[in-house]
């Protein structure tokens, strides 16, 4: 499906996987080592081969820290769901995986794990069980979003 794309990773087959541990794409073919860094030879896919940046105006976040909302919250998807979950959480080895969403928080701030955390955004609040971490800021919350209300983090 992706052989002669940019994405070419027509050459990365199951058993190379299980050998190398991971070849990265474009991969164009089974004799072709990966491509760690794209780039390198100083040409990208633009006609011209020089790289585009495009420029942006900062703004300030929409929810600005302050006393009462001291955190910021992120949501985003787990390694066994995707998007809505609708199709994944319909599998059962996943669901078994990931049954259901949490709060990873950093351990500055007391809780245990699986401890009932009440989250509190302007828009709402739902509690989720701790995922402490050290793998998170402590000053953000980390709630995956693939299951719907009452659990859905983006309700």
């Amino acid at each position: 499906a992706s052989a002669g794309t940019v994405n070419d990773y027509y050459g990365i087959t199951y058993e190379r996987l299980e050998e190398t541990g991971g070849i990265a794409w474009p991969c164009p073919s089974t004799d072709h080592p990966g491509t760690p860094r794209l780039f390198e030879d100083g040409k990208t896919y633009h006609p011209d081969g020089k790289i585009h940046l495009q420029v942006v105006e900062w703004h300030p976040p929409m929810d600005p820290y302050d006393d009462e909302h001291p955190m910021s919250l992120t949501t985003g998807r787990t390694v066994a769901h995707f998007l809505s979950g609708n199709q994944t959480r319909r599998l059962g080895a996943l669901v078994e995986q990931t049954p259901r969403p949490w709060a990873e928080i950093h351990p500055s701030h007391g809780f245990r794990n699986g401890e009932p955390v009440r989250i509190v955004t302007r828009r709402g609040s739902e509690v989720f069980p701790a995922l402490v971490t050290e793998a998170i800021r402590p000053d953000t919350v980390f709630v995956p979003y693939h299951w719907p209300v009452p659990t859905a983090a983006n309700a």
